[in-house]
């Protein structure tokens, strides 16, 4: 079972939060859906009552595992203020964690405080700064850098000193360090460094070197009962000898342990990797073998479980058997076209990796083996309207997926062969599907026809569609040559083109499309919007909005950005992603409501290649190129018949201070709020299907603690709803 924690407390409890990962939240949440199989460290937490979890990180998130094998997760979304994490270590003393960034920022977790400390990132002092390794001694956090070691008070939160593993300050790439009960061990790029420890601390110019192992390459470093083993690429040294103890004939080490039970060392070799145990005679044992490791960075021994970081598989846990513990999110990088519905979201992994993702209420799903039989590489996504079956483009033509079944078969005529790239469904259940270098694919009441452009209209490289709400099919045209629409409704020529030099359009470089709730078409190029509203289509001159705020914009709305994306939201609203990042305007695109970043918000990355949103809840998915995160907004899409007033959250807690959503309503419905006597506390409108709530009145104030009734009705009255809220914050 898979929880993402609401609040930062889990580092101290260790217990789990009872808001879980799928459990949407508030308006302005965030949620990241990662490939959280890049594992990079592990450790073991103990809790002052005695509790254990396993603690560990991805390269974006780090994660509790309790005994119960229930995870927890903890990102920029939910307290953290960085993402890309290098290393970290959990501080057993102060029941906190020190998580390092690859930037140089640097996170300490204690209780429900984030303590940010920054000085490092805004340093220029240093060529480079990257943090290779976190080592705790006593109070003080060793931070292994490219330029010797940063030295952290873990009481006061803050940096204390930094130390020069030499006696001449210069800076010295350091990767690892141990202790023993009396002398520092640094592992440097000038071989290994000591220094006595006296009173928990260390007396400045008092480094030796052992020279002897200077040019042996020792860059990982561990101790047991005061007994030192380096390693090197492919080679491990016990202390103070010279000659190697083991010799790895193939492949890399990636670490090093000792405990009671004896030597260990992780390594890889190209994709395939290993954990070995080196007896005493200096054979070595296969612990675990290629078959499940390729890049085993780290492992953890606890009691008989030993628990191995691999960067490009995950977790792995090995007792008496071996299986991997899943840490939610896709088993891939989604790069096909996603499709959203009310009951869940389609995430086609595109190149690289084959089959795709579902996720829904419980989580993430991967389907990329059906009946022992692996999925093709999958590139856009549809589900059917009538019958909810899933459709995907791939590489071996179309294929229809029963998820209540969990089948999948070949579903394209054998008699259309080709690359299929882009599909979808028109209302009616008609499948639309782009052949490449043919044309459109069409499958009405079980009949397939092939729509083929004029011949003067380059086919070739063909690969984005968009069918409005019109049934018209409107077609990015390779190699700069505008826009295609294909309209079946036509009475004369159903072929038409788009350009800017005959239609007005901003750039012949068209990159999205989509109609909003008024039927207009959006156009998005390198070169800005515009907008289309007009029956004939061939003569149409499109509109180019203006921004009443520039805000960075050249006049034109997004003038000189590239238009990755656009979508309009349940209050008819546009979010548009770029290069840049994302905003989300008013229905006419004139006015900015917000702009996101990976800078102000957890986007894990500012290039949004597409935005998808969950048409009940408002939640809004952004798939970048550097995954997906999601936001609950404002809007939702609006339903009739209205039937139940659904209020969250409910009853309101007394520290709650967020908004109250009520969704569930019809389009721009008339909401109003009294108290049990009739006595009219607030009046809004719904932004498409949702009406928000701040729980004040008209002045501003907090309403007194009681019930509150909803009163909800379109505008001709024809659709009531009625709900409660129970407040329990007082004045």
């Amino acid at each position: 079972m898979l929880h993402r924690l609401s609040f930062l407390i889990l580092f101290i409890s260790l217990t789990l939060s009872s808001f879980g990962q799928n459990e949407i939240g508030g308006i302005g949440r965030w949620r990241e859906h990662y490939n959280n199989q890049s594992v990079i460290q592990l450790g073991i937490a103990n809790s002052t009552s005695g509790a254990k979890s396993i603690i560990g990180a991805t390269t974006q998130q780090v994660f509790t595992i309790t005994g119960a094998k229930n995870v927890a997760l903890l990102g920029k979304s939910n307290g953290l203020n960085d993402r890309s994490i290098a290393c970290a270590a959990w501080d057993p003393a102060q029941s906190q964690l020190i998580i390092a960034y690859n930037n140089s920022n640097i996170d300490i977790v204690k209780g429900d405080q984030v303590y940010a400390i920054s000085d490092l990132l805004l340093s220029n002092l240093y060529p480079s700064k990257k943090i290779n390794h976190i080592f705790l001694l006593n109070q003080w956090a060793l931070l292994s850098t490219d330029f010797g070691i940063l030295v952290i008070d873990l009481i006061k939160h803050e940096i204390k000193d930094t130390w020069f593993p030499n006696n001449n300050r210069l800076v010295t790439k350091t990767f690892q360090i141990v202790s023993t009960q009396d002398l520092l061990y640094a592992a440097t790029e000038n071989g290994i460094w000591t220094c006595p420890i006296k009173n928990n601390w260390m007396a400045a110019n008092q480094w030796q070197n052992s020279s002897d192992f200077n040019n042996l390459g020792i860059n990982k470093i561990t101790q047991y009962n005061n007994i030192i083993y380096g390693a090197s690429a492919n080679r491990i040294y016990q202390l103070p000898i010279k000659t190697p103890y083991f010799n790895l004939n193939n492949g890399q080490i990636k670490k090093i342990t000792i405990n009671k039970d004896g030597l260990y060392t992780s390594f890889s070799n190209g994709n395939k990797g290993g954990l070995l145990k080196i007896n005493a005679d200096k054979t070595a044992t296969n612990v675990v073998d290629s078959t499940y490791l390729s890049n085993p960075l780290d492992f953890i021994f606890d009691e008989n479980n030993i628990w191995i970081a691999d960067s490009s598989n995950g977790l792995l846990l090995k007792n008496t058997s071996t299986q991997w513990m899943p840490l939610g999110g896709p088993l891939g990088n989604i790069n096909g076209q996603t499709f959203i519905n009310s009951k869940y979201l389609i995430a086609p992994f595109g190149e690289g990796d084959v089959g795709f993702g579902i996720y829904n209420e419980d989580g993430w799903k991967t389907i990329n083996k059906i009946s022992n039989k692996s999925l093709p590489i999958c590139y856009s996504s549809a589900a059917d309207p009538i019958d909810g079956s899933i459709w995907l483009t791939s590489s071996d033509g179309l294929l229809k997926f029963n998820n209540d079944k969990g089948t999948i078969e070949q579903a394209s005529p054998a008699s259309f062969k080709g690359f299929f790239s882009n599909i979808q469904f028109s209302s009616d259940g008609t499948l639309w599907t782009l052949l490449e270098g043919q044309g459109i694919l069409q499958r009405q009441n079980n009949n397939w026809k092939l729509i083929t452009p004029p011949n003067t209209l380059s086919l070739v490289g063909i690969n984005k569609m968009f069918i409005n709400q019109q049934g018209q099919a409107w077609m990015i045209a390779p190699r700069y040559q505008g826009i295609m629409v294909y309209n079946p409704n036509a009475n004369g020529e159903k072929w038409s083109t788009i350009n800017p030099f005959n239609n007005n359009l901003p750039s012949s470089t068209v990159t999205s499309m989509m109609d909003d709730k008024n039927g207009t078409m959006w156009i998005g190029t390198n070169n800005g919007i515009g907008l289309f509203d007009c029956n004939e289509i061939s003569s149409c001159k499109a509109y180019l909005p203006q921004i009443k705020n520039n805000n960075g914009f050249a006049g034109l709305l997004f003038q000189k950005e590239n238009v990755n994306c656009i979508i309009a939201d349940g209050a008819n609203r546009k979010w548009v992603g770029t290069n840049n990042g994302t905003w989300l305007l008013s229905n006419d695109g004139t006015e900015i409501i917000e702009r996101f970043t990976k800078n102000n918000s957890p986007l894990p990355n500012d290039t949004i290649r597409q935005i998808v949103i969950a048409p009940t809840t408002g939640e809004v998915f952004f798939n970048t190129a550097q995954q997906m995160a999601s936001y609950r907004s404002t809007a939702t899409s609006g339903a009739t018949p209205m039937q139940q007033i659904n209020i969250f959250p409910n009853p309101i807690a007394p520290n709650y201070n967020g908004p109250i959503a009520m969704r569930g309503l019809v389009d721009n419905a008339i909401v109003k709020i009294t108290s049990l006597n009739g006595k009219l506390v607030f009046q809004t409108r719904a932004l498409g299907g949702q009406a928000i709530w701040d729980g004040k009145t008209y002045d501003g104030n907090k309403v007194a603690t009681g019930v509150y009734l909803v009163f909800a009705r379109d505008e001709i009255g024809s659709e009531k709803a009625v709900g409660k809220i129970i407040i329990t914050h007082g004045q």
